[in-house]
């Protein structure tokens, strides 16, 4: 017999209501029992145990020393168990909730997502940009981040690799200074992200990449994430360092230009992340891959 099978659950459940409220009858209230079967499951639970729980008053009780250690463990092992569960159930009766960062979701994900709806018709997704980590036992069934890969007891898929490559208005290829080599960048404004992850590439390692001098590469407005970049790029007001899926589209329609050919890799990459115990679930698992399929579109499709 197992030391779980011998423990007395349903009075533990019993005791950590009354624990939580203080009260006897308030704990009967949340369990639908009446006060009367609160008081017998912790006499019940207080004699197995061969302490006394609660000092008991009037209309209201009181941990002993020995309750308030039970009830800090049974708390906390209530909580385990209900995020193991969690973890497992599918969600019932709600949208696919997928977590993306914020340039990424505008403009890579939410331009292709109506064709994931052509596809499945009756599919139901909710977008939910972010770019803090999320708890996908809880907030979302599937995130897209941007990192190393390594990611502690989640299950990964590669998506689509970190490089990144200078692109700008078409109008920068024009006029008394147009960009034809990467040196002419010392007459443009480089645009800055101010938020870069350690070790991701900025413009001053693209620049010594290519061989690039007499460009200060530490020079420009600085924005706190790629879409506003992009934006102050799309209105002709700088060039920015970007990766390839938040500009691939603009690049494509000929709204951007990408007036150099080299790129930079960094230590990044792009990666879609779920719950291994809910990898395989067939939403989660279509949605994966067909995210993966869009990236392969992309990757294979030339855009210079």
């Amino acid at each position: 017999m197992s030391a779980l099978s011998r423990l007395p659950l349903n009075a533990l459940r019993v005791f950590e209501a009354a624990a939580r409220h203080g009260r006897f009858d308030r704990a009967a209230e949340e369990l639908s029992i009446t006060p009367g079967a609160v008081s017998r499951q912790i006499k019940v639970l207080e004699a197995d145990l061969g302490v006394r729980l609660f000092d008991r008053f009037n209309r209201a009780v009181k941990l002993t020393e020995a309750g308030g250690r039970l009830a800090a463990g049974v708390t906390e092992g209530f909580e385990r168990i209900g995020q193991a569960v969690a973890r497992v159930r599918p969600r019932a009766d709600g949208p696919l909730v997928v977590s993306v960062l914020h340039s990424m979701g505008a403009k890579w994900l939410v331009p292709r997502l109506h064709l994931y709806y052509e596809r499945y018709p009756d599919a139901d997704i909710l977008v939910s940009a972010a770019d803090r980590p999320v708890d996908l036992a809880r907030e979302a069934d599937i995130a897209v981040r941007y990192g190393p890969g390594q990611y502690a007891g989640l299950h990964a898929d590669y998506l689509m690799p970190g490089e990144m490559f200078p692109v700008c208005s078409p109008r920068l290829l024009e006029g008394d200074q147009p960009l034809r080599e990467p040196s002419d960048l010392a007459g443009a404004t480089l645009l800055h992200d101010s938020e870069y992850l350690p070790l991701e590439p900025r413009w001053p390692d693209w620049l010594k990449s290519v061989g690039a001098t007499g460009v200060d590469g530490e020079k420009g407005p600085r924005l706190s994430n790629t879409y506003l970049q992009l934006e102050a790029a799309l209105s002709g007001r700088g060039v920015v360092l970007s990766h390839r899926p938040m500009a691939i589209d603009d690049l494509r329609a000929g709204r951007l230009v990408k007036p150099f050919k080299q790129v930079i890799e960094g230590p990044y990459s792009y990666w879609i992340l779920c719950l291994p115990e809910r990898a395989d679930q067939p939403a989660i698992r279509r949605f994966r891959a067909w995210l993966m399929e869009q990236a392969e579109i992309d990757l294979a499709a030339p855009f210079d």
